[in-house]
């Protein structure tokens, strides 16, 4: 059993997901993955797992909720789940494991790691289902053999005995493994900007009640003034804190569009890998719009075949591109309202030497005097906040420079928008 595990990842990064399932593979296990909660309340169900690895933070549904009805329903509540999250807070850990998880990895993940822990677990839930399975024999045995009831009673509460001290130990062992990191990870320079931002209110706060019980009174007009300029540094203060968050976002997006996979390419259906970008990308945005609902045109050429590929990277790049077709068409459904129909096609195309691949929206189209930065790092016509500006330029740092591909924008003002990409045929 904990050879071929059949393990659950649920998280809504693709990347997250491709990641642990590469590992659980060279390990030997068997992986399902899920990008949201409740399509992975809907895998366990349906056929339920060894063990779940699942992300807290998710859109929609999210990883304390989903481990809260896992553990509700009598025929998931024996799964065993590790929790996956960035968060390092003592209290987020207690937490997941109060709720019912059996342990905690940090992101990012370490494999080493990841593997020593899933196997600590699958070996627990083994050991439980082995004694589970022995007490049921001895039990049964009980009722065939009254002769023998009470010594075939003393061994059931022996193992019993046994299988609750097994469980404990290995759960001991996690934890210290758990507290180890914890102590070592638990530094975070942001807390610097919080607590001085904090610090500095209180100051704020003080100096504005010493000039109240100024004597003697300063003048009106004087404190007037003295009064505006401790609120707006109370409010400037106050914003540190989500300028830090917009930090952190911006260098996490940094550091993915630096960091490009080293692997060999490998044979990949391209047809299929465009399919699953497709579907996760339209998964990920119903669950972080429920009401948003688009009609997809596929239109895969089937001769195409296998190419050489970094799949991980190129289904990064057809997801960022996806995603903000998807985002065009949002914001032309909320400018229209329900008369417009979100619409999305994608096809392949076997050319002489190359394989064309077309991702079109109905969506606003983009306004000529940006098409020629589209693809520059950091320029993006999303409002603050709402977009890093890297996402197009990863895409075509992918496509172009790791595949020997091309990249093209065919875009209509307010109209249909085209992503246009070739990939060398025999790519070697």
């Amino acid at each position: 059993m904990v050879d071929r595990a059949n393990i659950l990842i649920v998280d809504d990064k693709v990347d997250n997901v491709r990641l642990l399932s590469e590992m659980l593979s060279s390990e030997g296990y068997k992986s399902r993955k899920v990008l949201n909660g409740s399509h992975a309340l809907d895998a366990a169900q349906l056929d339920p797992p060894d063990l779940i690895l699942l992300d807290i933070m998710m859109p929609g549904l999210n990883g304390y909720e989903t481990c809260q009805r896992l553990k509700a329903d009598p025929r998931t509540q024996e799964i065993p789940i590790i929790f996956l999250s960035a968060l390092n807070d003592t209290s987020d850990k207690v937490k997941a494991l109060e709720l019912g998880g059996v342990d905690y990895i940090t992101k990012p993940f370490q494999k080493e790691e990841v593997i020593a822990r899933v196997k600590t677990h699958l070996r627990i839930q083994n050991l439980t289902h082995t004694l589970r399975e022995q007490n049921i024999q001895l039990a049964e045995e009980i009722e065939h053999r009254k002769t023998a009831e009470a010594s075939l009673q003393k061994a059931l509460e022996d193992l019993k005995t046994a299988q609750e001290q097994m469980i404990v130990h290995e759960k001991l062992a996690a934890l210290g493994t758990l507290t180890a990191g914890i102590a070592h990870e638990l530094r975070n320079p942001l807390n610097f900007v919080n607590n001085y931002a904090e610090g500095s209110i209180e100051l704020l706060d003080d100096l504005l009640e010493a000039i109240e019980t100024q004597a003697p009174p300063l003048k009106p007009e004087t404190r007037s003034v003295i009064q505006e300029l401790i609120t707006e540094l109370k409010t400037n203060s106050g914003t540190i804190y989500l300028h830090g968050q917009r930090a952190e976002q911006i260098i996490s997006s940094m550091m993915q569009h630096a960091r490009m996979e080293n692997s060999l390419p490998q044979l990949t259906d391209l047809n299929g890998l465009l399919d699953e970008a497709v579907d996760l990308t339209y998964h990920s945005q119903r669950a972080q719009h429920s009401g948003f609902n688009v009609t997809i045109h596929r239109d895969y050429e089937a001769n195409i075949g296998q190419l050489q590929l970094l799949p991980s990277e190129l289904c990064r790049a057809f997801i960022n591109l996806i995603d903000n077709a998807f985002y065009a068409m949002q914001s032309k459904q909320k400018i229209m309202g329900k008369e417009f129909i979100p619409m999305l096609s994608v096809s392949t195309r076997q050319l002489e030497n190359n394989v064309q691949i077309c991702i079109q929206d109905n969506g606003t189209g983009i306004n000529p005097e940006y098409q020629s930065k589209i693809f520059e790092p950091f320029f993006t016509t999303k409002p603050t906040g709402e977009g890093t500006g890297l996402g197009l330029s990863m895409a075509y740092e992918i496509i172009v420079r790791q595949h020997n591909g091309t990249l093209k924008l065919e875009t209509e003002e307010e109209g249909q928008t085209t992503f246009v990409i070739t990939l060398p045929a025999l790519n070697s």
